[in-house]
């Protein structure tokens, strides 16, 4: 359910206590938060809605889309551009991955 790199499957990214999930679809993500939150409860945390958000990129970027609610019904809304670890990710059609 995650977005695949040659290859290789990445759906979630991780660094201290960030996390990003990535997902080929809205209702892949959906499904990706839901798995994501239900392993969180087991360690008691929660994810912080206030600071979460969610980015499109590809060719449907700019189409509108219904806020993804996590387990509590808390919105999670969709946003232009976010930062994650000082670094600015924008919404846009094309996908550019350095590595």
């Amino acid at each position: 359910m995650g977005c695949y790199v040659r290859h290789v499957c990445f759906s979630v990214l991780l660094y201290a206590d960030d996390i990003v999930l990535l997902a080929p679809s809205v209702s892949a993500l959906e499904k990706l938060l839901s798995v994501c939150e239900t392993e969180l409860r087991w360690m008691d945390m929660v994810i912080n809605t206030k600071k979460s958000s969610c980015l499109r990129v590809g060719p449907r970027y700019k189409v509108n889309c219904n806020n993804i609610m996590n387990i509590d019904k808390a919105k999670m809304e969709w946003r232009d551009e976010i930062r994650y670890l000082g670094v600015y990710i924008t919404s846009s059609r094309l996908v550019f991955l350095f590595f």
